[in-house]
């Protein structure tokens, strides 16, 4: 069996194919596993930021709860004043 030029070229560019199937489909599986990845990060961020919002809330009800408390402290002192 003799192997021609051809024969040659045609099994470079057969092998070529196959290659650059492979990779195509290997870059494929890491850009889904990135995505996949990032997804999941994303994900957490937001639950994170979700979190966040909450307790900012809740502190500046606390903050607005002891706003009032002392006003109404500082209006007991001054009756207490007033009265002496």
């Amino acid at each position: 069996m003799t192997v021609t030029v051809d024969r040659v070229i045609n099994l470079v560019q057969l092998g070529s194919i196959v290659g650059g199937m492979a990779y195509f489909g290997a870059e494929a599986g890491r850009r889904d596993e990135r995505l996949t990845v990032n997804t999941v990060r994303v994900e957490e961020l937001a639950n994170i930021v979700q979190d966040l919002t909450k307790a900012q809330v809740a502190s500046a009800s606390g903050q607005a709860n002891a706003q009032r408390e002392l006003d109404h402290l500082r209006e007991r002192i001054e009756r207490l004043e007033a009265g002496r």
